[in-house]
């Protein structure tokens, strides 16, 4: 099943990651950016909170990770091997491309190997030793080990930069040939704290720099300031190339689970763990709550359930993994979290979409709950913004977001990083944007209506919805609503693959 309104809770790698894998919203985790001091294991008054591939395990499944599953480094407790993943999954596989093929692209920002193989890059070896891991595992079952298995499989790519063989570059128009983007503009009346500089590709590469504005001020922190056309258009293009070269490892994977035999008992799950911006808006990368950013690539495979295709438009959210992922499993679904779960273990703050496969149309959430914070993620302060009363580094103000049926409504508030709490009184930009448009778009978000008097009562009416949080939100299951039946019937136990594409905006190539 495709869900094609499914959105993350943090727009960038390590805070969407931890929440997904924990079950646990961003502000339960005390983890919001990309920073060694923010692991959810170890942040003050957070939570030790059990993680997906940790509670397969603890319920007799084999799990085994590689790749980019948690964000790297001390961010992600170095890819959490001591909790998350069995035996047969240690040392953790971790792809390891030779320093001389980057020097090769001379720091570019996107780059076309020339007769590379898939695999001389990380994607392409990661995909290579999922396939060797699912040998193993048949040969396992051979000998008389009867245990299903989780397996987690973290490609990198469309990541920054847009390296890949030529041969998909190939598929292609040249970059002249590529279309801009429809709407390149700020939206009117938007507040400048929900601008992203887009610091993450400016830093990484400097030639990326103001002489390549493409119109007045020249300043690259302006908020009016763009990314030159044909600049423009070589990303976007890599960008594509990329998403092609994933879309080939993918393929590579599901073939050998054909192969392999297992592709009838075996749980299928593709996400990304946020969206992205390519000169939409003015803006690039992550770090926003708008629409480009957190709007996610989110399928379900469940062998005799969606074998005919299926896809809903109903609002679902990343952190619905985590129960959705059990309950198809036949495993206890961990409860929902009390309002104080930063003590809980195994605790979920999202819903499992298992009902929606037996009805892609029926009634289910109310809202997708998405925040960013300013600063944070190696943002400075926002041009225009009065000055942050805290250390430009920390979260001192928190944008939330809330994706209703026809409406995205994101309120930035001052926040309290030690409690993890939101002043609602203390209101630094509200921004409301029309999604009443009959096809799901990613270019409405054009105009600000939050300060237009015949919008007051739909601000009111989403304003109480968003700072009465997620649990206003959730579904209303009945339980003959509940798990579809599966072909392998009850006494089956299906293992699971969850695949993970980094910065995948809209995963189409299927």
């Amino acid at each position: 099943m495709l869900f094609e309104r499914a959105y993350c809770q943090a727009a960038v790698c390590a805070p969407s990651r931890a929440s997904l894998l924990t079950g646990r919203r961003p502000d339960t985790n005390h983890v919001w950016r990309v920073s060694d001091d923010e692991y959810w294991r170890t942040v003050p008054d957070a939570t030790n909170a059990t993680t997906i591939p940790q509670y397969f395990k603890e319920n007799g499944y084999i799990s085994i990770g590689m790749g980019k599953i948690f964000h790297p480094g001390a961010q992600g407790g170095s890819n959490d091997a001591l909790y998350s993943w069995s035996p047969e999954g240690l040392p953790y596989f971790e792809a390891d491309t030779p320093r001389s093929d980057v020097r090769i692209a001379q720091g570019s920002a996107w780059y076309s190997f020339t007769d590379y193989d898939d695999n001389r890059l990380d994607d392409g070896k990661i995909a290579d030793n999922a396939v060797s891991v699912l040998q193993q595992l048949k040969q396992n079952r051979s000998n008389g080990d009867a245990r299903p298995f989780f397996l987690a499989v973290g490609f990198l790519k469309p990541h920054l930069p847009f390296y890949c063989p030529s041969k998909y570059y190939d598929l292609y128009p040249q970059a002249s040939d590529i279309a801009l983007p429809s709407n390149p503009d700020p939206p009117q009346d938007m507040p400048e704290i929900a601008w992203t500089p887009w610091r993450e590709l400016r830093n990484y590469y400097p030639n990326i720099s103001s002489n390549m504005c493409s119109r007045t001020p020249s300043s690259i922190t302006d908020v009016n300031c763009q990314v030159s056309s044909n600049t423009t258009k070589e990303l976007r293009r890599g960008y594509y190339a990329c998403v092609s070269y994933i879309d080939a490892q993918v393929g590579k994977l599901m073939a050998s689970l054909e192969s392999e035999g297992f592709s009838d008992d075996t749980i299928v799950v593709l996400w990304g763990d946020h969206g992205y911006h390519l000169g939409e808006l003015g803006m690039w990368c992550k770090n926003s709550n708008f629409e480009d950013a957190t709007r996610v690539p989110f399928m379900v495979c469940v062998p005799g359930v969606t074998d005919n295709g299926m896809k809903t438009d109903a609002l679902v959210e990343l952190i619905d993994l985590f129960p959705s992922l059990t309950e198809l499993a036949g495993i206890d679904v961990p409860p929902m979290c009390t309002e104080n779960s930063a003590k809980s273990i195994a605790c979920v703050e999202g819903s499992s979409v298992a009902p929606l496969l037996n009805n892609p149309t029926m009634a289910w959430k109310n809202g997708a709950f998405s925040q960013f914070p300013r600063p944070a993620a190696g943002l400075s302060v926002i041009p225009g913004c009065p000055p942050f009363p805290d250390d430009e580094n920390n979260e001192s103000v928190m944008g939330y977001s809330v994706h209703v049926d026809n409406y995205r409504f994101t309120e930035w508030y001052r926040f309290n990083r030690t409690t993890s709490t939101a002043n609602f009184s203390d209101i630094w930009g509200t921004e409301l944007y029309n999604h009443s448009s009959p096809t799901v778009s990613f270019n409405d978000e054009n105009v600000n209506l939050a300060n237009q008097p015949e919008m007051a009562v739909i601000v009111k009416e989403l304003r109480s919805l968003l700072q009465a949080g997620w649990k206003a939100a959730l579904p209303n299951v009945t339980s003959t609503e509940s798990t579809p039946t599966l072909s392998g019937g009850s006494n089956l136990s299906y293992h699971v693959i969850s695949m993970v594409l980094s910065l995948l905006l809209l995963y189409v190539v299927f």
